[in-house]
């Protein structure tokens, strides 16, 4: 006997101790594969180009996660990039569950993941441009030392004050700063309220709006195409090319001292995540200004 057979035989004898006949179950678990299998066949279609794009940005990490790893075995090629090296491994982790989850209509989950997802790139980000914070990320072990690196070191609003540096490090004027701030903090603001769900949040998974249709609601709770699935999949998107631009001139280049990676123009993985960075970067600008909700890199405004 399988486990569903059991998980019947059972329900029928409890209906049967109780004198009552039992009520038809409704086959729940093929409604289940049944919402899940409408909800791939909107979302494969009507979530691109950035659902495809957001699946290329997951390729560039895992080529960056590789050429981190060690060529004799598993694990970092040195302690320089182990903790990028783990951070970007559990990146790929959660980019490919958030890709998994939204397409098969399940948004707020997702976003609750996003959050998880953005974190983990910014911090990679600032362990890479800063080697003592890489260091002090893998000292935290205890419990204790865990919850005090994240609420005292990379909380965040240091972790954001931290990017804001970098991008500054790097050469961003102070206005492009102000803007990408304002459109970090009013996503965050999003994803927050699907990790600790606000009402609003918590009534939307409930009850939804259709992906092809905002002014149909129908109920959500076993997964539904949603018309919110467009901003969580352009903003894991829009995350990973951030990442790809912000590491760039300490990720890959010819100064050990600075770079966690020497270049090695001869070295497959190097030169896959040279034309990956550079055709996630092509086609994430390209493509930017179709999805509402982003940041608007020609006219510096945050869309609703």
């Amino acid at each position: 006997m399988n486990i569903h057979d059991e998980i019947e035989e059972r329900w029928r004898a409890v209906y049967s101790d109780m004198r009552r006949d039992p009520p038809p179950r409704h086959r729940f678990r093929e409604l289940l594969l049944e919402a899940e299998t409408e909800a791939r066949a909107e979302t494969s279609t009507a979530l691109q180009p950035h659902l495809a794009i957001f699946e290329f940005g997951l390729e560039f990490l895992s080529y960056v996660h590789v050429a981190l790893s060690s060529a004799e075995g598993f694990g970092p090629s040195n302690e320089n990039v182990r903790a990028a090296w783990a951070l970007l491994g559990s990146a790929v982790s959660f980019g490919v569950s958030i890709r998994s989850i939204v397409i098969s209509g399940l948004d707020t989950s997702a976003r609750a993941l996003l959050r998880t997802y953005v974190e983990t790139l910014l911090l990679c980000v600032a362990v890479l441009h800063d080697r003592p914070l890489g260091q002090a990320y893998i000292a935290a072990e205890t419990d204790a030392q865990i919850k005090d690196f994240w609420h005292s070191v990379v909380s965040p609003k240091r972790l954001h004050e931290k990017v804001i540096s970098i991008e500054r490090k790097i050469g961003l004027d102070n206005e492009t700063v102000d803007r990408l701030t304002s459109w970090r903090r009013q996503e965050y603001e999003i994803l927050s309220q699907s990790s600790h769900l606000s009402y609003l949040a918590a009534a939307l998974t409930s009850l939804s709006p259709g992906l092809g249709d905002r002014e149909i609601f129908a109920p959500a709770i076993f997964g539904r195409a949603t018309t919110h699935s467009h901003r969580t999949i352009f903003y894991a998107a829009a995350t990973t090319w951030y990442f790809s631009r912000l590491s760039n001139q300490v990720l890959l280049g010819k100064d050990a001292a600075e770079c966690a990676i020497l270049l090695d123009k001869e070295n497959d993985w190097h030169q896959r995540m040279v034309a990956a960075r550079d055709t996630l970067s092509h086609v994430t600008l390209k493509f930017w200004t179709t999805q509402p909700g982003g940041f608007n890199r020609d006219n510096g405004q945050v869309e609703a």
